[in-house]
């Protein structure tokens, strides 16, 4: 016998015995020539090659595998129709049938108000109640539209008046779909403070708004708010506000976290109103944020074209870089350049994405559409890459925007080297979910499975969670692509058998 063979296939056997005692991480896997990662490749690659995408094969593959983090992800909009109708028939509340607005049942009600059963047993009542909250057939039958900008945000209107009395069950919910489809971390955006509600003395609240406005440097900027700041923190409404955001929100987590799930939040403020509510808005979520470990981050939210953001952008990114020289160990994930050409003015398309990084200090960007319009984008994309992330949300970008395929920037992204992670962003509203948005991202971009397990770990690098958390979840990842390539390779097997 030969001994050198012998050797060999000893130093093989014993390989292969270690692997399955002590396994390496998966991502590791790519570089061994026979492994599950090999056959789960050639799988993937199987679905997406030719002209014609295996679309419901690919679906069932993205289903089966591990999605890490949903990071671009908002509460209230992630809930669908139907589950805040069962909440409104729980409250015993009405629905106007002219409107199909929410009415708090009270003494003085009309007789033309119906039940939430009412609504139901209409089918085609009920049927245009699912199509004004959410998206829910907007293109595939003929009927009154609105632009798809404001068909997508004025659903939140229609529900909002219930989406926060079951936010411990909404939670729940989310957790369970989250477990169903694989993802093992979201990071939503839940609420914002409320303290915008909790006016200074009007005069004074005027004058600031306007000295922010006509502010011509950020070191101005930083000394009205440091006197504003001043001011809030010496109101005990105001800080008694963000203890009762902390508790509630300890409530409501306690049954959140599992084994194989975690939950964290970010808080924002609306970049639709005036400064003083945003700056409100902002400090209390940075506050929070520095004293709870559950909340991760801050974000500014609403639709970027409103004439009200657009006319204080630049102020709002100022807001954050005092608040970030204030609280710097806090994160921050900016809606930044959801935009697109036609949408505003050309001038408003140079600068979103830069601001959010260059003066706000953006860890992540959300969207980030309208890069190839930014001015000095190559130099913007070396800085994307080589500090934060960018949040791709391919259904909303098409439903909102109208950008999807090669007009979306996706392909500048992934080509330079700028950090990925897929999200949802509002699955309710838009009628889908993470997995969706793999499938999305597959048969449009046909990136390799290495590429798309790269984002999925990316999700958990480039989340806001500490260290700790990041191992600990990144080791889970580890486990559970193992598994899965374990079984989609036994699906291939399947495949090639005669």
């Amino acid at each position: 016998m030969n001994l050198t063979l012998s050797l060999k296939s000893l130093a093989t056997f014993l390989l292969s015995a270690s692997y399955a005692f002590f396994p390496t991480p998966s991502h590791a896997e790519e570089n061994q020539s026979n492994t599950p990662f090999k056959a789960t490749s050639a799988l993937y690659s199987s679905l997406i090659e030719g002209s014609k995408t295996n679309e419901a094969m690919l679906t069932l593959f993205l289903n089966q595998m591990p999605k890490g983090g949903d990071l671009h992800h908002h509460y209230s909009g992630t809930l669908y129709a139907e589950t805040y109708l069962d909440w409104v028939k729980e409250k015993k509340w009405l629905i106007d049938p002219t409107t199909l607005h929410i009415i708090k049942k009270d003494a003085d009600q009309k007789d033309s108000l119906l039940s939430v059963d009412q609504v139901r047993a209409d089918n085609t009542l009920y049927r245009k109640l699912l199509s004004l909250w959410s998206d829910k057939d907007f293109w595939n039958h003929n009927h009154p539209q609105s632009p798809p900008d404001k068909q997508f945000f004025s659903t939140f209107s229609y529900f909002s008046p219930v989406m926060d009395e079951y936010t411990e069950r909404g939670l729940q919910l989310i957790k369970q779909r989250a477990l169903a489809e694989n993802v093992s971390y979201i990071e939503t955006m839940l609420t914002e403070m409320g303290v915008y509600q909790l006016f200074l003395e009007q005069k004074k609240y005027l004058s600031y708004n306007q000295s922010l406005r006509q502010a011509q440097s950020q070191d101005e900027i930083h000394t009205i708010l440091s006197q504003v700041k001043k001011q809030l923190l010496a109101t005990p409404a105001f800080t008694l506000r963000i203890d009762h955001y902390i508790s509630n929100l300890e409530k409501y987590h306690q049954s959140i976290d599992s084994e194989d799930f975690t939950m964290r939040y970010q808080s924002y403020a609306l970049r639709v109103i005036d400064p003083m509510p945003v700056f409100k808005d902002l400090l209390a979520a940075f506050i929070a944020a520095n004293q709870s470990e559950l909340v991760v981050g801050v974000n500014i939210l609403g639709p970027e074209n409103n004439l009200t953001a657009l006319k204080d952008y630049s102020l709002h990114m100022q807001m954050f870089n005092y608040l970030s020289g204030e609280y710097p160990k806090v994160k921050k994930s900016i809606h930044a350049g959801e935009l697109t050409i036609g949408m505003v003015r050309p001038k408003s398309l140079k600068f979103h994405i830069r601001e959010a990084r260059k003066i706000a200090g953006a860890d992540r960007i959300g969207h980030g559409i309208d890069l190839m319009y930014e001015k000095d984008s190559p130099e913007l994309l070396q800085d994307l890459k080589e500090n934060a992330a960018i949040e791709i949300n391919l259904s909303s970008n098409q439903f909102i925007l109208g950008v999807k395929g090669l007009r979306h920037p996706y392909l500048i992204y992934s080509d330079y080297g700028v950090p990925i992670v897929i999200s949802s962003d509002d699955s309710g509203v838009s009628r889908n979910n993470l997995s969706h948005e793999y499938v999305l991202l597959a048969t449009r971009y046909q990136p390799s499975y290495s590429q798309i397990k790269k984002y999925v770990y990316n999700s958990i690098t480039y989340s806001f969670l500490d260290e700790k958390n990041k191992a600990r979840l990144t080791t889970q990842l580890d486990t559970r692509f193992r598994a899965f390539e374990q079984k989609m390779a036994k699906l291939q097997t399947l495949k090639l058998a005669p």
